[in-house]
């Protein structure tokens, strides 16, 4: 689980599988970290707890991409869940608009 003294974004949605009981699943992402010796490696953690409770940290070559690719990891997994047939909702019962929490990369220009 991500470290709680050094979480920087934490939020709790609610999963359910077919046919299984709705449960919580509390997204959290940490504080990018310098690591290593490479004074440009970064590493930031994150969680989906219970579903992956202790994924890698997120390495990049600064705070801002290993920070980047958390959430983006963080968003995949989600965007899997849903495939493989799951619903996440808000505590509510609202469905959870993961687009607006996890957009892809712009487009970028053919110029």
């Amino acid at each position: 689980m991500v470290d709680m003294n050094a979480m920087i974004a934490k939020t709790t949605f609610f999963a359910q599988r077919p046919g299984e009981e709705r449960f919580p699943i509390t997204v959290s992402i940490g504080t990018p970290y310098r690591c290593g010796t490479d004074p440009e490696e970064w590493a930031c953690p994150v969680a989906l707890d219970p579903l992956y409770p202790r994924l890698r940290d997120q390495h990049g070559g600064s705070a801002l991409q290993s920070l980047c690719l958390a959430i983006r990891l963080a968003g995949y997994l989600l965007l899997g869940f849903e495939e493989d047939g799951g619903v996440l909702t808000f505590e509510g019962g609202e469905r959870v608009p993961l687009d607006a929490y996890f957009t892809p990369a712009p487009a970028r220009s053919s110029e």
